[in-house]
């Protein structure tokens, strides 16, 4: 779908969301492309324990780059993680590597933002 009038204020708009189920798409200002938060499905650890109480470490949310401070614990079967800083466009599908230092402690597959 094209919009070809731009929005009230003026200000450019962007996607925040696809739902294919409902075919709706959430559009919104650049602010909205912020994230705090990430669910992560399916992790993966490597060579410790699955956490079950928060600890820090940092995040790797794509290949190659940048990386952000947070804290990070499991709930049920997903890893939670809390950035210190807003991350901006995180995708669900994307791979998210957390790390200590050089470390890679685990991995999983974001499936949510906030």
């Amino acid at each position: 779908m094209r919009v070809d009038r731009p929005a009230p204020d003026g200000r450019p708009r962007y996607v925040l969301g696809i739902e294919p189920v409902s075919r709706t798409v959430t559009i919104g200002p650049a602010s909205g492309l912020d994230v705090n938060q990430i669910i992560a499905g399916r992790p993966v650890w490597t060579g410790r324990p699955p956490p079950r109480e928060p600890f820090d470490c940092q995040v790797q949310l794509r290949a190659h780059g940048e990386v952000y401070a947070c804290a990070a614990w499991l709930d049920a079967d997903d890893l939670l993680i809390r950035l210190h800083e807003p991350a901006r466009a995180v995708a669900s599908g994307q791979a998210a590597v957390l790390y200590d230092g050089d470390t890679v402690l685990g991995s999983g597959t974001i499936v949510a933002t906030r």
